[in-house]
């Protein structure tokens, strides 16, 4: 799962803004009971962002599968599998142990490739006897 950048900004500029008000907190804090905060109100503020990140991770992860699940039943069949098959193996796979676990032909293989290749979808780097098959998407 990547994260994009613009999300990353956001995230950065959220938790610096986080910093500020903790500052600010522990300015009026201090001016009223004459100490700075406990630490352990900034242990549990460190324990919440993380927790906060971890759910998050979470559920996007799980919306990600969900989209996934659609696009591979709007593809046509013999795409679809192979796709879930990159997919299962760290988006690279070697051809020949594609024709194994797809069940389908060299020749179907070769064609559904090509066609995936053309769309930018995959790509294929030569190894020898087989190919190295890559997802790029």
């Amino acid at each position: 799962m990547e994260i994009s950048v613009k999300r990353l900004v956001v995230g950065l500029l959220l938790v610096f803004a986080l910093g500020i008000m903790f500052a600010v907190v522990n300015g009026e804090y201090a001016e009223m009971y004459g100490e700075s905060l406990p630490v352990i109100v900034y242990g549990i503020s460190f324990v919440s962002i993380v927790i906060g990140s971890f759910i998050v991770l979470l559920f996007q992860w799980k919306i990600s599968a969900l989209q996934m699940e659609r696009i591979l039943k709007a593809l046509p069949k013999e795409e679809g599998v192979i796709i879930k098959i990159l997919l299962d193996n760290n988006n690279r796979i070697e051809q020949n142990y594609l024709v194994v676990l797809s069940g389908m032909s060299k020749v179907k293989i070769s064609r559904v490739l090509q066609k995936l290749g053309e769309r930018g979808i995959v790509e294929k780097k030569n190894m020898g006897n087989t190919n190295l098959v890559i997802l790029t998407v």
